[in-house]
């Protein structure tokens, strides 16, 4: 996903931010360089960051565990 893209998904102004946030919390988030071109007809090579099947599954194994009220491993055992 694209960081303009992810600013609005996540609603956030500062995807790398947020990416930096998720590494902090286990997830690798990689970032992989593509060849695009943009409206003026310039190659440039954005990142787009991806969830690697391992962060897919941290991501399920979260949400099941806050689904079911549970505390959050990376936020001290509170239920927040």
């Amino acid at each position: 996903m694209p960081r303009e893209s992810l600013d609005s998904a996540a609603g956030c102004s500062n995807a790398p931010e947020l990416v930096a946030e998720l590494r902090r919390r286990g997830l690798e988030v990689p970032c992989k360089r593509i060849n695009f071109v943009d409206c003026d007809g310039f190659v440039c090579r954005p990142g787009v960051y991806f969830l690697t099947e391992s962060d897919r599954h941290k991501v399920y194994r979260w949400q099941a565990t806050r689904k079911r009220g549970g505390d959050d491993p990376n936020q001290g055992g509170t239920n927040g």
